[in-house]
């Protein structure tokens, strides 16, 4: 699975803090490029892939659906 977040400013301006935060989960890396390519700053924005095992996923299923 991959997830796409964005650099996004947590801070004051005595204490400047940047973290990711996380915008969408999809199983195909192709949507979340897509999506990325469109922003208006495609620099602040990453794809990372994140490891899971199909039994994390269906542990959610029943609360999305």
């Amino acid at each position: 699975m991959y997830a796409l977040e964005q650099l996004m400013f947590r801070g004051t301006g005595c204490c400047p803090q940047y973290s990711w935060t996380q915008f969408a989960v999809c199983g195909n890396r192709a949507p979340l490029e897509k999506i990325r390519n469109s922003q208006r700053h495609p620099e602040r924005w990453r794809i990372v892939f994140m490891p899971c095992q199909i039994q994390d996923v269906l542990k959610y299923l029943p609360k999305i659906a």
